[in-house]
């Protein structure tokens, strides 16, 4: 396979430019890796032996996907808002993302996309510093 020069050089210079704008409007988190998104540390984790990684205890808020069977999801699109604002946007490919939210009241949106249409699923909690405390945010088949 051949390549030219002008199709190296533009890939070079314009390849950056298409997929920079793209990552800057949705962050991801990073499976086993303390990422900041919208100002908040967040984990994806929650699969294998990383799951009990003791520097997780130092999270305020654990949420778990599980559907109605109670079994872990992952490859969730959610959205933790408070006052009706969005706080954290992301994708977790793990069936539990981590969080260090500052005390507040705050409601979880969560999707998975399915075969038959997208699952879904909402939370509500409020944080007060101190212990761990789980969310489970059930994801079931939308209407």
């Amino acid at each position: 396979m051949r390549f030219s020069r002008m199709a190296i050089a533009l890939s070079i210079t314009v390849g950056p430019a298409l997929v920079l704008p793209l990552l800057s409007n949705a962050a991801r988190a990073v499976q086993d890796q303390p990422v900041m998104i919208g100002g908040v540390e967040t984990v994806c984790t929650g699969v294998g032996s990383a799951k009990d990684n003791p520097a997780w205890s130092a999270y305020p808020v654990k949420l778990v996907f599980a559907n109605p069977a109670g079994e872990n999801l992952a490859g969730v699109n959610l959205s933790v808002m408070q006052g009706g604002k969005p706080v954290v946007e992301t994708q977790c490919d793990a069936p539990w993302l981590l969080m260090k939210l500052p005390p507040g009241n705050y409601d979880v949106a969560a999707t998975v996309p399915g075969n038959t249409g997208p699952r879904m699923g909402k939370a509500s909690f409020a944080t007060k510093g101190g212990m761990q405390q789980t969310v489970n945010v059930i994801i079931a088949a939308g209407p």
